[in-house]
């Protein structure tokens, strides 16, 4: 499986916010809402295994259908498949991109040109340090 395009991760946040979406918030009703929905798994590993704009576009709605229906795949045969997807997908920097974006979004209109530079450098900044390997503590004892 080749790295996943965006269209790919645009399909699947939308499966899973049409799938939120139709989540109960009382968890009596959980297994209950589960059954309307029993195909998800095949949905979710036919976009990853499609991984192309004009593959789910044209595909899409036809192989699910042969993977759920005829086919009749499980649950734990998608496994390998999403497993496989997981690995592909790039999480911490679309994660990262989105908490910076939400944090910016309110207070970019607020500061000065200057201001939001150096507050984006900062975040930049501490981002990495996060990112990087080395702990706090040993890096203290290398610049001793």
């Amino acid at each position: 499986m080749k790295g996943i395009h965006p269209y790919t991760l645009e399909r699947l946040t939308r499966l899973w916010v049409e799938r939120d979406a139709e989540m109960p918030k009382d968890s009596s009703e959980t297994l209950k809402s589960m059954c309307i929905e029993p195909y998800f798994a095949i949905k979710e590993a036919v976009i990853l295994v499609l991984n192309s704009w004009w593959k789910i576009l044209l595909l899409y709605p036809l192989k699910w259908r042969i993977w759920a229906y005829l086919r009749e795949y499980t649950d734990d045969q998608m496994l390998p498949i999403i497993q496989e997807g997981k690995k592909k997908l790039p999480l911490m920097p679309h994660w990262m991109t989105m908490a910076f974006s939400t944090d910016m979004r309110t207070d970019w209109r607020k500061m000065t040109t200057k201001e939001a530079e150096e507050y984006r450098a900062e975040l930049l900044w501490e981002a990495k340090q996060l990112s990087s390997k080395s702990s706090p503590a040993t890096e203290a004892t290398v610049g001793a």
